[in-house]
């Protein structure tokens, strides 16, 4: 009788931390979608800090720094769109997180470079400038997109 007893309990510590986790994993993924989705809404109100941290940028073009600046807050637009609607995960996510790994390494550049102002990430919404903290935020964004696109792939969110 002692067996059945600790077999439920096992079950039921089982299903607490099974719970948990999905409560951890959606709340990231969400959060994630909204850091995208706000981030390029931020660039599109408000393009010219990143705009200027591109001029900053010498082998970037002058040429595409519009191009990029009207692009990027549309591409980060879409992938939250495409992460809220779970529309193919398998891809979607990926590319995120390849996205977030262009974030992470664009602020050690700047970091590095020793670029001084706001990088424009968030348009003029939220301060961001480089340095150590900036890339503290793109790497556990970094982290988190990752742990998101390992699990995409045996298909927990419905991928459609």
């Amino acid at each position: 009788m002692e067996q059945i007893g600790v077999v439920k309990e096992s079950k039921i510590e089982s299903l607490k931390d099974s719970k948990m986790k999905t409560i951890i994993y959606f709340v990231s993924f969400y959060f994630l979608a909204a850091v995208l989705l706000f981030s390029g809404i931020a660039k599109i109100l408000d393009p010219v800090p990143l705009i200027n941290t591109l001029k900053l940028v010498t082998f970037i073009p002058v040429s595409l720094h519009i191009l990029i600046a009207t692009l990027l807050p549309v591409i980060e637009i879409g992938f939250a769109f495409l992460m809220i609607s779970k529309t193919k995960l398998k891809i979607t996510q990926p590319i995120v997180t390849f996205l977030f790994t262009i974030f992470l390494g664009f602020s050690i550049y700047g970091t590095a470079a020793g670029f001084g102002a706001d990088c424009g990430c968030f348009g003029t919404a939220v301060k961001s400038s480089f340095g150590f903290r900036m890339i503290i935020r793109n790497a556990v964004f970094l982290i988190i997109s990752l742990i998101l696109t390992i699990n995409a792939w045996p298909g927990r969110l419905n991928n459609k």
